[in-house]
């Protein structure tokens, strides 16, 4: 594997294992690009810029305080990462859309895509089951 491409691994394996499993909202800016832009809104509040990802990820731990990522394959695509994983956690604070912390527990999917440029995370797209969240969070009739 070459130098770069394993840098690229290791650089996205810190953000799972040292921001987001770790509730490391702050550590965001050491890894993330001053321009970085969250194409799909994931982990950032705004579409760029690493201010956006820590408060984005504050936001998600005040909402599920018991946040983990556990990354399940790692896809290296040269300078961009592809890695799927599952989010699991227990909501009991506000979060963007939902109405009010329901105290459930929800495990998710999901999938995201990291562009790396000089070292740091320059662009992120990603999805999540977020549908599968809602049902299991109560807010949404199960229909499965």
């Amino acid at each position: 594997m070459p130098l770069e491409t394993q840098a690229n691994q290791e650089l996205v394996s810190t953000f799972f294992d040292e921001v987001i499993n770790t509730h490391r909202a702050d550590r965001a800016p050491e890894l993330l690009s001053e321009t970085v832009v969250d194409h799909n809104k994931i982990v950032l509040t705004e579409p760029e810029g690493p201010g956006a990802a820590e408060e984005g990820l504050r936001m998600l731990f005040t909402a599920f305080p018991d946040l983990c990522a556990d990354v399940r394959q790692v896809v290296d695509g040269g300078d961009c990462v592809a890695v799927r994983f599952e989010l699991s956690g227990t909501n009991t604070g506000d979060y963007r859309y939902l109405p009010a912390p329901t105290g459930r527990r929800a495990v998710w999917e999901a999938i995201g895509i990291f562009r790396v440029v000089d070292g740091k995370i320059a662009e992120i797209w990603g999805t999540a089951d977020r549908l599968g969240m809602l049902t299991q969070l109560g807010l949404l009739p199960d229909i499965g």
